[in-house]
């Protein structure tokens, strides 16, 4: 029983815990195609505003806690950018989401002694901030295929 009492005291919060870290977790998936790099890209907010022809080479999705900068996602998907010879990003939306999880546990019983404890529930509610980001490609700056 005291085996049993000490695991199920350490299971517990060891879960709660990795649940919180899990959501506190910033991602930035890129979908597209790569290119040589061409430098710094430039940064637009309308797609009227980017000075040339382009293609859509791809888009990044970033997911952070809600507590992360805007400075700090912008940088991390210019670097993004970079990584995949984007000329110009187009960052398109930011929206907050809430996120959640809920964790419960009963009363036990055992043996002679009849242990009666009430359900323990903890809920974790998270926001996070999802920006969506397409990178483009000047069609001056693709290479022709050779036939």
């Amino acid at each position: 029983m005291l085996m049993k009492k000490h695991f199920f005291s350490v299971l517990i919060p060891t879960l709660l815990l990795l649940a919180m870290a899990s959501c506190s977790k910033s991602t930035f998936d890129y979908l597209g195609k790569t290119y040589p790099s061409s430098g710094n890209p430039e940064i637009f907010f309308r797609d009227q505003d980017v000075p040339q022809d382009y293609e859509v080479m791809g888009k990044v999705t970033a997911e952070v806690p809600y507590n992360k900068k805007m400075s700090y996602i912008q940088n991390k998907i210019m670097t993004v950018a970079r990584e995949h010879g984007a000329d110009a990003v187009l960052f398109s939306e930011v929206n907050i989401r809430s996120t959640g999880t809920t964790r419960s546990s009963g009363g036990t019983s055992s043996g002679h002694r009849t242990r009666v404890g009430g359900t323990v529930s903890r809920t974790t509610d998270n926001e996070v901030k999802k920006i969506d980001a397409v990178l483009l490609k000047y069609k001056s700056n693709i290479e022709p295929k050779s036939k």
